[in-house]
């Protein structure tokens, strides 16, 4: 066996080693069964500015199905059996409100 990656990005469609920051989560509901016989995680680009950032965080620590939730600069080493998800951040977090910036 071995582990298995799914880029389901559709906006950002930058090559996965160009992305600085990760957004990381090991997602418990989805871990140990199925096709992540151990580890299922997810992965959201967090490059954005620290608003940015900081929404995307809030987001994922607010899952209850996500634990683990913390920013790594690559991708985590996968081990046999991991499946990782790759998503692109929700578009409510990326998107800029000009009336902030008054």
């Amino acid at each position: 066996m071995t582990y298995i990656i799914e880029d389901h990005r559709t906006r950002d469609t930058r090559p996965v080693s160009s992305v600085g920051l990760w957004m990381v989560a090991t997602d418990k509901v989805m871990s140990g069964w199925g096709m992540a016989p151990n580890r299922s995680l997810v992965a959201y680009p967090a490059d954005g500015d620290h608003k940015q950032l900081a929404a995307l965080y809030k987001f994922c620590d607010d899952r209850s199905d996500f634990i683990r939730v913390r920013t790594n600069l690559k991708l985590p080493r996968l081990h046999n059996g991991d499946h990782l998800s790759i998503y692109d951040v929700p578009s409510w977090i990326t998107e800029t409100d000009d009336d902030d910036d008054e």
